[in-house]
């Protein structure tokens, strides 16, 4: 009995320390898997907000233009405003009230500062403007 016990000391022993290789490497592959997928989730997150700041960024570009556009126009606008006034008053009239310059000098103000923010250039206004301003008044009835 001894010497079958000292044969199978040694199976025993390799067949132990194989379960408990084996145990070992599935709590290893079980580790393994949890952190692979921890990491898939991770990547796939950061994805989707790779992809939620294009569409953002992309959507502020729109805005941007949209904006640029509306303040393109505005400016066409006013210009075209300040311009027939001018016209008005230089052509038709060959003179402008007080409350008329006034008001003329004050769209005119406004459309320069938004032209000086967003470098538009329009000096023919500017020397349009200031002939009106040397007109005569106005005579009141």
């Amino acid at each position: 009995m001894e010497a079958m016990v000292t044969w199978l000391a040694p199976i025993l022993a390799a067949l132990i320390t194989c379960a408990g290789q084996l145990w070992l490497n599935s709590k290893f592959k079980r580790a393994d898997e949890k952190r692979d997928a921890a990491m898939a989730e991770t990547k796939a997150k950061r994805e989707a907000e790779a992809e939620w700041r294009v569409a953002v960024s992309q959507r502020i570009e729109d805005q941007d233009e949209k904006i640029n556009s509306v303040l393109e126009a505005q400016c066409t606008q006013m210009r075209s405003d300040i311009t027939h006034k001018i016209h008005r008053y230089m052509d038709d009239l060959k003179c402008a009230s007080t409350e008329e310059k006034q008001s003329l000098w004050a769209e005119y103000e406004v459309y320069c500062d938004i032209c000086a923010k967003h470098g538009i250039v329009n000096h023919f206004v500017e020397q349009l403007v200031k002939s009106v301003m040397d007109l005569p008044d106005r005579p009141t009835n």
